[in-house]
């Protein structure tokens, strides 16, 4: 990258000072359904090889959309490193949680913020060989309790990746489709959602399991 170029200009968000909003997750212990205990943490930009090895084995995965989803949390972390925009929000907005089980990465979530009071949603990916586990369902409230709980946002909106997305997880969780039908996501093509802190409060108690690391 050429010394003084900031490529991150024209981002969204790019009129914030990210360093004064982001704050770092505290981390959440979760026993996964088979006993194992999953360590949910925020990752940063040196582990992003270690990230991409351990979800490789996603991408010949033809099924459910875990080489497509995976194919995207990889390029967003490549573009995350260059400084450049992930999915049009501002890099220095970018936070990415990882779980792991006896030091291993299983889970994969990622996301960022339009402005200091707003999320948005990116992806969760969990490695094929862990599917059955609930990971994913473990790795999506601890995002959404990164946004409501740690950074003090008002609402998250989020593109889910299919169908099934929409049907078993989003609509559960109370999102609501925004009134703006041709407002979807750019790669899948799927309408954007909205979940509010109200909403998060209501859900909370059932939805956030586990045990909170350090506060």
């Amino acid at each position: 990258m050429a010394e003084g170029i900031d490529l991150s200009k024209g981002a969204v968000g790019a009129e914030y000072d990210w360093s004064k909003v982001m704050k770092p997750y505290p981390g959440r212990k979760v026993i996964l359904p088979n006993g194992e205990e999953m360590i949910i943490e925020q990752a940063s930009k040196d582990q992003i090889d270690e990230i991409v090895d351990a979800l490789l084995i996603n991408v010949t995965h033809h099924r459910d959309l875990f080489d497509l989803v995976t194919s995207e949390i990889i390029t967003e972390l490549y573009w995350w490193r260059e400084n450049r925009p992930i999915a049009g929000l501002h890099p220095d907005s970018h936070f990415i949680l990882v779980g792991r089980v006896k030091g291993e990465i299983v889970g994969v979530t990622n996301g960022g913020l339009i402005d200091p009071k707003t999320g948005m949603s990116l992806h969760t990916v969990v490695r094929r060989d862990r599917r059955g586990l609930q990971i994913g369902a473990y790795l999506w409230p601890a995002k959404l309790e990164m946004w409501f709980d740690v950074l003090g946002c008002e609402k998250v909106y989020a593109p889910p990746e299919s169908a099934i997305g929409m049907r078993k997880l989003f609509r559960p969780w109370g999102f609501q489709l925004q009134p703006f039908p041709e407002q979807k996501h750019p790669g899948f093509y799927t309408p954007i959602a909205l979940l509010t802190k109200e909403e998060w409060e209501r859900l909370k108690p059932a939805k956030l399991v586990g045990e909170l690391l350090k506060k």
